[in-house]
């Protein structure tokens, strides 16, 4: 049995457009062909509303299967990223990426931040807030965000506050529209990075990449919001560039390596994840955290293996031996259990 068998799983999605579709389809080859480039024999398949019942039709199992997830939620369910990794824990398959504890907790900036402050991770000062009254924040300029959202959901130019009387009508703005506290941070005004941390016992930095904001000064203009992230028209309309790699002092590079590696470590990274961070000075604080980032071949983290000499490919097939080390431990670990049971076949 040809032990480097990989399903590249992967989802529907109701509100994708045709246009959406073609590119799914062609980030799907690229990653079926960089995984057969490495040796893997591959199949993919398209959950809408059930893992269980994709992998009972194909009849795959987790002894005989590694998963290359890069499934983002159900057809009716996007961004479920924590409800995949839960189904496929359940079974009992080894897949690339994140678990579904560390999603879910990603998915609650609230725990997520205590977590990581628990830590020593270097963060923005912050405060969450669950009404719009009596706010006793200072702090300005400040950027509020939504504790319940995922990918910049939820955070545009407005999320940039100068004023009491802005912080108010923002948190109001953000209890009423996403049902969920609103966290308040400082804005740290400096140069802003993404930075792809990959590995499992042993993680390290790949280069980081510089988001440039044009000749903008406004902080609200310095914002990697929610459309800047999904549309590449906003990047070009508002002057966005890249930097990868951006000149950096020894020192921010070295606190850079030493504050991402922490946080991927106490958030039980696996295989990659990204963040994203805000320099002041040499001094870096980490923003936001992307467990299972985008891996396709227009990424940040593509642009960061790029500078680290690492075609397409490569990256792609780094991830997959990443998990199929994993897999193997777990193979050898359950070889005296008997093979794990898909669900009764569900029909419609």
């Amino acid at each position: 049995m040809n032990s480097r068998r990989i399903i590249l799983l992967h989802n529907h999605d109701n509100t994708w457009t045709p246009e959406d579709l073609i590119e799914v389809a062609e980030d799907n080859r690229l990653a079926m062909v960089a995984l057969r480039s490495h040796g893997y024999e591959v199949i993919d398949l398209k959950v809408h509303d059930s893992v269980a019942r994709v992998l009972q039709a194909a009849d795959c199992h987790p002894r005989d299967w590694l998963v290359f997830n890069w499934c983002e939620g159900y057809a009716d369910r996007p961004w479920d990223y924590g409800g995949v990794a839960e189904e496929l824990e359940h079974l009992r398959f080894a897949f690339t990426g994140a678990s579904s504890w560390t999603l879910r907790l990603s998915q609650d900036k609230r725990l997520l931040r205590a977590v990581m402050l628990e830590a020593g991770v270097p963060l923005p000062l912050g405060v969450v807030a669950r009404k719009s009254t009596g706010l006793t924040w200072e702090n300005f300029p400040a950027i509020v965000k939504p504790t319940n959202q995922h990918g910049s959901y939820g955070i545009d130019r407005n999320a940039v506050v100068f004023d009491a009387r802005e912080l108010q009508a923002r948190v109001a703005y953000v209890l009423e529209t996403f049902d969920a506290p609103a966290l308040i941070e400082e804005y740290i005004e400096g140069r802003e990075l993404a930075v792809t941390v990959w590995g499992n016992q042993l993680p390290t930095m790949l280069p980081p990449v510089e988001i440039v904001y044009g000749q903008y000064d406004n902080p609200r203009e310095q914002v990697f919001s929610y459309d800047l992230k999904f549309d590449v028209t906003e990047l070009a309309r508002q002057n966005v560039g890249f930097i990868c790699p951006p000149m950096l002092t020894t020192i921010a590079r070295r606190r850079i390596q030493s504050a991402c590696v922490q946080a991927f470590r106490t958030l039980r990274g696996r295989d990659y994840m990204r963040f994203d961070v805000r320099l002041r000075g040499d001094q870096p604080y980490i923003i936001d955290v992307n467990p299972n980032p985008d891996i396709n071949s227009e990424s940040m983290v593509q642009m960061s293996a790029e500078a680290a000499g690492m075609p397409y490919d490569d990256l792609v097939g780094q991830i997959a031996n990443f998990a199929h080390e994993r897999w193997l431990k777990q193979r050898q670990f359950d070889r005296l259990a008997p093979r794990p049971r898909l669900p009764v076949k569900v029909t419609s």
